[in-house]
């Protein structure tokens, strides 16, 4: 498997999903890649989804929760690497409950039906 920064999200998820288009504008670079943890790439890379928070695949390292996204946020570049600086100066208890709640309630926080994914510009960087 190519060694790929890849960003695992709920693909069911509209707030998830806003999470990465937001992730996609900051990634001046395009080194992310995202994929649905309900696809093949999280299936392959045995990505555990009964935890119910993303996930973040970095040189074949696999990163849950807060760090997950501070990881994702950092590779982004950018605003994103500022956004990664200021998570990494939370403590990590905190973080993970900041995390944890919100990943509980993001199904109430966004109630849009609308469709989420993709944003002009994120086929190339989708992965099934």
């Amino acid at each position: 498997m190519e060694e790929e920064l890849i960003v695992f999200f709920d693909g069911d998820c509209l707030l998830c999903q806003g999470a990465v288009k937001w992730l996609n504008r900051l990634d001046g670079e395009d080194r992310l890649k995202f994929a649905p943890l309900q696809g093949e790439t999280a299936k392959n890379y045995e990505i555990d989804r009964s935890d119910d928070s993303m996930a973040f695949a970095e040189q074949g390292v696999i990163y849950r929760a807060s760090e997950a996204a501070r990881r994702a946020f950092w590779h982004a570049g950018g605003g994103g690497a500022f956004i990664a600086g200021f998570l990494t100066l939370l403590p990590v208890t905190l973080r993970n409950w900041g995390y944890q709640w919100v990943a509980r309630n993001r199904k109430r926080l966004v109630k849009s039906e609308a469709c989420g994914l993709p944003e002009e510009g994120m086929r190339e960087k989708m992965l099934n």
